[in-house]
């Protein structure tokens, strides 16, 4: 069995010009104008409309990528680039199944290497290249988020997670082994044989239409949400420790907030009373939550209850979780000598 490796110049139809691809996108159009109709910019639907024409065609032509370009009004050589970025783009025609192995780290180190030295064998074709009748390409991908299966393996768009006959069906911890390939091999050319017709997925996962769209967009119906639709993030985990009559509450502060309020109950939790504030920017670090202490006073022998309230511009949190304290007079210090 001969091999194809994968010219993309040479794979180009001489004969689809933009026009033709706009003609057979045509049936696409309900699902492009949803898309246009989603994002407060036309470039921002650019990856949704190369998957249709993915969908339409089995890969993206690069006059098809002009067309895309058009629709999504950015130039040809941005669109371009992106379809070099993401590798799932299929720059030359696909074949009917596709096998993907990863080879990082924790693949390589559960024999993904020799798997594609066997697999090479078996098929008589290198990685990039695809077998003479179609059926199947192989390709060597970074990590494909399966690591508990490695070395993970992907045929089109599904794993082979395990022993049995259909893809997907998950075993914790099974790693394929040559034999596995050997026996998914020929049922993939059974099935190749029973329907020679590459078919058709749909990339994007049966797309409602008609939605509001994004405020902004044109032709969209939307409104911008008021600034107070939802709350600030509360304040979490919140602790509390005394020193005397000086107490310290602390608490993770989001970092969108630029306000933390504390509040005390001196009658078991009815009326509450702001007694100090705190801001996370002025807590050094690295940008992220931060821990953002709070000092108060309270008489030796006094009972109290503490809680704090966050606040993001007009947005005010639900109070926290409450913590409570006894102000003891510290322990006295051991005097030198002292056993």
């Amino acid at each position: 069995m001969s091999a194809h490796a994968a010219n993309i110049v040479a794979a180009q139809p001489s004969d689809l010009t933009v026009e033709g691809v706009a003609e057979r996108m045509a049936p696409h159009a309900d699902r492009v104008e949803e898309l246009i109709r989603r994002y407060p910019v036309k470039r921002a639907a650019l990856l949704q409309v190369l998957w249709l024409i993915q969908e339409e065609f089995g890969w993206v032509p690069r006059v098809a990528i002009k067309w895309a370009a058009g629709v999504s009004e950015v130039s040809p050589v941005h669109a371009f680039s992106v379809v070099e970025f993401y590798t799932m783009y299929k720059q030359v025609p696909a074949a009917k199944f596709h096998i993907r192995i990863c080879r990082t780290m924790t693949c390589h180190l559960f024999g993904a290497e020799s798997l594609v030295e066997h697999l090479e064998n078996k098929l008589g074709i290198k990685c990039g290249e695809h077998t003479e009748d179609g059926v199947f390409a192989l390709e060597t991908v970074e990590c494909l988020a399966a690591c508990g299966n490695a070395p993970a393996i992907q045929i089109n768009d599904e794993f082979l997670f395990g022993p049995g006959d259909e893809l997907n069906k998950l075993e914790n911890g099974w790693s394929a082994k040559p034999e596995d390939l050997d026996r998914w091999i020929e049922i993939l050319r059974k099935r190749a044989a029973d329907d020679p017709q590459a078919g058709q997925a749909d990339e994007l996962g049966g797309i409602i239409l008609h939605s509001d769209g994004h405020p902004g967009a044109p032709e969209a119906c939307a409104e911008l949400l008021p600034d107070d639709y939802a709350p600030a993030p509360p304040a979490l985990g919140v602790n509390i420790s005394g020193n005397g009559d000086q107490i310290t509450v602390t608490g993770s502060i989001a970092p969108e907030c630029q306000k933390v309020v504390l509040e005390r109950s001196d009658d078991g939790g009815t009326q509450w009373t702001a007694v100090g504030e705190g801001n996370p920017a002025d807590i050094p670090g690295p940008p992220g939550p931060k821990n953002v202490p709070i000092t108060d006073t309270l008489a030796i022998g006094s009972s109290a209850h503490y809680r704090m309230q966050t606040h993001a511009g007009d947005r005010i949190a639900k109070p926290s979780e409450t913590v409570s304290i006894t102000a003891a007079e510290p322990a006295p210090e051991e005097q030198e000598g002292d056993a």
